[in-house]
């Protein structure tokens, strides 16, 4: 049985960074009734600090199913897969919550966090509790132009998270 462990969030920076850029992270979020969702996301930076802590950046489009639940809740979770997950993120990636419950689909297992209302996943080695502080919806000037190009409706909202916490397993 996995033991859940707190992690360096420091430590596990470069395997954040290196997994968005291969193929991405699993964002999982929460709406008020508490259903979740788990979205891949191909964009994040990652920050220091916010009252001590680091602070975690995400864009959201409100095409996206998850955009509805992160305007309700300011609370998600990073979930970093392994390389045994990538077709579950590119599931992930590909499929609207809309349209099917992508955990189960994905065969992902959403658990209670520690800190946050947004599930964990337990085959994630990495799981980074957030709680936004701030969001900056468009229009704004903050990613690429071809972004901005789009209607502004259809424009990422950036959501600025304090990291709360990192957690792993141990067998």
């Amino acid at each position: 049985m996995k033991q859940r462990i707190e992690l360096d969030f420091w430590a596990c920076a470069g395997e954040i960074l290196e997994r968005l850029r291969q193929g991405g992270v699993l964002c999982t979020v929460v709406d008020q009734e508490g259903q979740h969702n788990v979205l891949t996301l191909g964009w994040g930076q990652i920050g220091h600090s916010y009252h001590g802590h680091p602070i975690f950046t995400i864009a959201v489009t409100p095409l996206r199913y998850s955009w509805r639940f992160l305007e309700q809740v300011s609370d998600f979770v990073i979930a970093v897969p392994d390389d045994r997950l990538q077709k579950a993120a590119a599931l992930c990636g590909s499929k609207s919550g809309r349209d099917l419950d992508k955990f189960k689909a994905s065969a992902l297992t959403p658990i209670p966090s520690v800190r946050v209302k947004a599930p964990s996943i337990l085959e994630c080695p990495i799981n980074v509790e957030c709680r936004y502080y701030a969001k900056v919806a468009p229009p704004h000037m903050l990613l690429t132009p071809e972004h901005r190009q789009r209607p502004t409706e259809q424009q990422h909202t950036i959501y600025f998270g304090e990291v709360l916490g990192a957690y792993g397993w141990k067998e």
